[in-house]
């Protein structure tokens, strides 16, 4: 039993290093395997983004500047809800008269809308009478101390006096009240609208019932790298509606050298717009690198594409950017033409 007992356990010992080796051979074989196979390309989805072409070739030009109106600013005449009730609560206003028309020069104090009250008419039409009746009383007492020196209604007559002179006063703060309640101008202005209610003879709480616009009747506008305006040329300015001509004038006092100033042709006295837009053409740019402005983007002062490659990668690209021409912005240096840059 003691001899078998050491062969047993050197079987099992052998059995097991022999497993071992197995496992350790088939292991390496599976490692030197793995190691013979070529790595798999990963797939993906190429990004097809909104694209813009690179173009070179000669640029048709449309100049397009912005012109602002100086001192522009509206002045809006209205009431509050509060206003609103007192009004029509406590006076029972009514619209009297509309004494301005669109498109009409108003003055600081000029009278623009008139109202009525009754309430107001019959407190003066009262005090009126007060004032005619003392004034009556006065001339009867003294017609009578006339005919009879041994009368005197001097106590009385003087008493007439404080009320007629206090009916006065009334008269004068109701007018005053009234003058509170009339519309009238703060500015040097043009009318630029009326209230469609107000003309039929109703007035709205919180709504613009007239607007008057006030401006200094010049036009200002950055000077753009690219072109020189000249004192005295006229050019084409449009609004949504119209177009009329505007020419170049000397620079105000107080105007900035960076800016170039513009005053309407054959419209003084009229209303302008507050924003005009001047739009020509100049002479074709020959052999220019441009792309759609939108494609360029900007950060710290740098500019930059996005270009999109061949096989739908795209990669960022610094850019040196020149002027701008409508939808186009022509590059000066970093692209080429051809190419094709994303788009927002």
């Amino acid at each position: 039993m003691r001899k078998e007992t050491p062969r047993k356990l050197n079987k099992t010992i052998l059995a097991v290093l022999s497993g071992a080796m197995l496992l350790s051979l088939t292991a390496c074989g599976e490692a030197l395997e793995d190691s013979l196979v070529p790595p798999e390309t990963p797939s993906y989805n190429a990004y097809v983004p909104n694209q813009a072409d690179v173009i070179r070739g000669d640029l048709e030009r449309k100049f397009e500047q912005r012109l602002d109106l100086l001192g522009y600013e509206r002045i809006r005449h209205r009431f509050t809800q509060a206003q609103f009730s007192e009004l029509y609560g406590t006076y029972q206003l009514e619209v009297e008269k509309i004494h301005v028309q669109v498109g009409d020069r108003v003055h600081p104090g000029d009278l623009m809308v008139s109202f009525h009250s009754k309430v107001l008419d019959e407190q003066i039409t009262a005090n009126e009478k007060k004032i005619t009746d003392a004034r009556l009383s006065i001339e009867h007492l003294r017609n009578l101390e006339s005919i009879d020196s041994a009368q005197n209604h001097s106590d009385e007559i003087k008493r007439l006096e404080r009320e007629i002179k206090v009916a006065e006063l009334y008269i004068s703060d109701v007018n005053d009240t009234y003058r509170k309640l009339n519309i009238y101008s703060e500015v040097d202005g043009h009318v630029s609208a009326i209230d469609g209610s107000l003309q039929d003879g109703f007035v709205m709480p919180d709504t613009d019932l007239i607007l008057v616009d006030v401006d200094e009747g010049i036009y200002k506008t950055e000077k753009p790298e690219y072109y020189t305006f000249k004192v005295g040329e006229t050019y084409t300015a449009t609004t949504r509606y119209s177009e009329c001509q505007v020419e170049v004038i000397e620079m105000p006092e107080g105007g900035s050298a960076t800016s170039v100033y513009f005053r309407p042709v054959g419209r003084e006295g009229e209303i302008l717009e507050k924003n005009l837009m001047l739009n020509f053409e100049l002479p074709v740019l020959k052999d220019a690198c441009y792309v759609n402005r939108q494609a360029v983007y900007e950060k710290n002062d740098r500019y930059f594409v996005y270009v999109v490659r061949e096989d739908g990668m795209r990669e960022a690209r610094y850019i040196t950017p020149g002027e701008q021409y409508g939808n186009y912005l022509i590059v000066k240096d970093g692209l080429e033409g051809g190419e094709k840059v994303e788009l927002p």
